[in-house]
């Protein structure tokens, strides 16, 4: 029976693996690249509070012991996710990616508020111009909370140090006019990324973490009826 004038049914398109999943680590420079970024970061961060001298430098030690702990947090998450991978060691590096870059954040917003806000306003201008660019990524339900509770925190830290340069008279008029003046304009902003992100949130659904599709290009074949990201045992000699 002749068959070759039979329509071909089209094979169904493979949803795309979410971004949690496709930035599970395959390489070793996937895992502690990001991690030592952070640690050359707390490098500037003590060079320029040293280089100022100002009311930078009481900030330096604890701002750079943040960055630091979220380099190694970060470093011990990305390294399990790369030598013991499965759906829910994805899922639980993206957790921590989202509280080490949110607290980040939230500590530079300190430093940048005691050397001058200047490079936070402009960041944070961005991040709500990107707000709307990066919406094709789909950011979690956990991701966009983050962000709006890191944008909030930053909210909370611009009026802390308004309050600081109106009540106490020790700040000179020059560093507190600065502070005040970037609050005025950082605060808005922020609430504005804030209440957008949480909203946001509300409207997206949770992640699937008992799919069984498999991640193609990044992992090899799963068997049939095993974890979709599971690889060789790479501890095997």
């Amino acid at each position: 029976m002749d068959t070759r004038d039979d329509p071909v049914e089209p094979e169904p398109e493979a949803e795309p693996q979410p971004r949690w999943i496709r930035r599970t680590p395959i390489v070793p420079e996937q895992w502690w690249g990001p991690p030592t970024a952070l640690a050359v970061g707390v490098t500037a961060i003590v060079a320029i509070g040293i280089w100022l001298q100002r009311p930078a430098l009481p900030v330096v030690i604890p701002v750079g012991a943040v960055v630091l702990v979220g380099a190694f947090v970060l470093a011990v998450a990305g390294r399990r996710a790369y030598w013991y991978p499965s759906r829910a060691e994805a899922w639980r590096l993206h957790r921590t990616r989202v509280l080490v870059w949110d607290a980040v954040g939230v500590a530079l917003s300190v430093f940048a508020f005691a050397v001058g806000a200047r490079t936070l306003l402009i960041g944070y201008l961005v991040a709500a111009t990107g707000l709307f660019t990066m919406r094709r990524d789909d950011p979690t339900r956990f991701e966009r909370r983050g962000r709006a509770v890191a944008s909030a925190a930053v909210a909370v830290v611009a009026a802390v140090f308004a309050v600081v340069a109106l009540t106490v008279p020790v700040v000179d008029e020059a560093h507190a006019s600065l502070w005040i003046g970037w609050s005025v304009l950082v605060i808005p902003v922020a609430v504005v990324v804030a209440v957008l992100n949480w909203r946001a949130a509300s409207r997206t659904a949770e992640p699937d973490l008992d799919g069984a599709e498999a991640v193609e290009g990044q992992r090899p074949g799963p068997e049939p009826g095993t974890d979709p990201l599971t690889a060789p045992d790479r501890t095997a000699s």
